[in-house]
């Protein structure tokens, strides 16, 4: 009986030394995940803009982000959609999203122009976000797509308003027009009080890393204390 149950604990240990450890890789590679994702970053900010002028571009930069993108044409502030539950500072409000045609019949590239904060007092109250409908240039990053939050209820079928995702289908849908299979994160300024301070992909690396690291530690002391208590228990027995 007794080795019985020196046995089950020492089983147990090395359980706790695979899982504690398992989840100190799991932090690691998340941490070296997103340093990854900043090299690549990086390496977008340090070429010249690609510019789009055809439906060909567009396909072209879909297959490959990110990447630093230069557009010329005319926004759509009538398919104007907010991104709800967007923190900045702490502070909750709305990412706007305005489609962007460079062409007659390209697909219309989705424009994240930045961030607003929401009316606490009244939730109906979309933040002003002026933009002319005359043809301009802008600069941006292209990203594969809006960071995806908890969606709650049924998904929307119609353009503006409050959008709780923002989902290439359901806009194409909504629009009735195609569009491009990336997020243009814009950097330049239209004036229209937007902040456009936009998060770096290694947020949280340190973060990662120092979990990794604690878990790690922890894999170990387990693994000792299994050791020393299993050693002791079977001499005794």
């Amino acid at each position: 009986m007794v080795r019985w149950k020196v046995t089950v604990a020492v089983l147990a240990g090395i359980a706790g030394v695979l899982l504690t450890t398992a989840l100190g890789n799991w932090q690691t590679r998340r941490g070296d995940e997103k340093a990854a994702r900043q090299a690549e970053w990086d390496e977008a900010l340090a070429h010249a803009p690609t510019v789009l002028a055809s439906a060909q571009d567009v396909a072209r930069v879909g297959k490959k982000t990110p990447q630093r993108v230069q557009v010329s044409g005319t926004f759509v502030p009538e398919a104007t959609v907010y991104i709800d539950n967007r923190l900045q500072d702490g502070v909750a409000g709305y990412q706007v999203i305005t489609p962007f045609a460079i062409q007659e019949g390209a697909p219309w590239v989705l424009v994240n122009r930045g961030w607003a904060p929401r009316d606490m007092r009244d939730r109906a109250l979309l933040p002003k976000a002026p933009v002319g409908t005359a043809p301009m240039s802008i600069q941006g990053i292209a990203v594969d797509r809006v960071p995806r939050a908890l969606e709650l209820g049924t998904r929307e079928t119609g353009l503006g308003g409050i959008w709780q995702n923002l989902d290439f289908e359901a806009f194409e849908q909504a629009s009735g027009r195609k569009v491009a299979r990336f997020v243009l994160q814009q950097t330049s300024d239209t004036g229209d009080g937007l902040k456009r301070n936009w998060p770096r992909p290694d947020a949280g690396v340190d973060r990662h890393r120092g979990y990794a690291f604690q878990w790690y530690s922890l894999a170990i002391l387990v693994a000792l204390l299994t050791l020393y208590f299993g050693v002791k228990a079977w001499r005794r027995a």
